[in-house]
């Protein structure tokens, strides 16, 4: 699934074992038809693993706490044309997370993925180039910003670095984006087969989760973009999602260890509702926050549940 970087964002992030269902229901409509298999949609095995590395990848680039995002607020915030030599600057790096991210997208881009992967191959080629640039100025100024050299050249190499660092966190947040719709097209796609095939194979629960989870993500979209009209057309939609998910939850055997972590995403989504509730009362972006917090915590407790094969 995809879960939020922050209110204010249009990056998501996706849950590393799942992946979204469609907008809608499984039969499809004129821009989504629905698909006639799981293979169909998801793609053989090589894709699958592809997808899945994409996802981890992206994952890691828009982390709360090392995503690149995060790091370009908190360069912005050294305002390194106007800075002084004298100041103590912490030059913000995460230099072996940013590798093992880069990895992971050439890694996945080395397989075979057919049309299923095409998108998010031709996102990853444009994405991948930015992120090296922007590892080659971490690389180049982490050793000069920790020395404290800066105070000997009066921040000239900084200075004379703003504009490449600038443009490559740029290009890296745009390059996220595209991945992002990539694979999210890819997702819901996907999910709408898994979920068609759990509810013909007898697995209620783990079909209404998916269902609820699409609802959540779409719902969870339109409250980031600031689109209350949307997010109130969804809402009951949603919380009759809920309630499902509730029910199927309820009927699961004791010993099933799905069960609580069903449970748990269901309060998680239940607590995103009202967080919204409170964000249109209160017009506080904190409100905002909070839905995006629940439903990443939903993304978490799903990535622990196993899906039927």
């Amino acid at each position: 699934m995809i879960s939020r970087t922050s209110a204010g964002a249009a990056t998501l992030a996706l849950a590393a074992a799942l992946s979204l269902s469609a907008c809608g229901d499984s039969k499809g409509n004129a821009e989504n038809p629905a698909p006639k298999s799981v293979a169909q949609a998801a793609g053989n095995e090589a894709t699958q693993e592809k997808m899945s590395l994409y996802i981890d990848a992206f994952n890691a680039l828009i982390d709360d706490h090392w995503g690149v995002s995060k790091y370009f607020g908190d360069y912005q915030k050294l305002d390194i044309p106007n800075a002084a030599a004298t100041a103590t600057l912490h030059f913000p790096e995460n230099i072996s997370h940013l590798e093992r991210a880069i990895a992971k997208l050439k890694e996945g881009r080395a397989l075979n993925g057919g049309n299923q992967g095409k998108k998010a191959d031709e996102a990853a080629d444009k994405l991948i180039p930015q992120l090296e640039a922007l590892l080659a100025q971490w690389q180049a100024l982490d050793p000069y910003f920790e020395s404290r050299a800066y105070r000997d050249d009066g921040l000239a190499k900084a200075k004379a670095a703003h504009a490449a660092q600038t443009q490559a966190y740029q290009g890296s947040v745009a390059g996220i984006e595209q991945l992002d719709v990539a694979l999210t097209e890819y997702q819901r796609a996907s999910n709408a087969a898994k979920m068609e095939a759990m509810r013909k194979a007898g697995h209620a629960a783990e079909a209404s989760l998916l269902d609820a989870m699409q609802k959540a993500d779409l719902f969870t979209n339109a409250v980031m973009e600031d689109n209350k009209a949307e997010a109130d057309a969804q809402l009951p939609a949603m919380e009759a999602a809920i309630a499902k998910l509730r029910e199927e939850q309820a009927k699961m055997p004791a010993d099933n260890r799905n069960k609580s972590y069903l449970s748990s995403i269901a309060d998680n989504l239940t607590g995103m509702v009202g967080a919204y509730r409170d964000f249109k009362q209160s017009n506080s972006d904190s409100y905002r926050e909070s839905v995006v917090d629940r439903y990443n915590s939903a993304i978490g407790n799903m990535n622990r549940v196993e899906l039927p094969a």
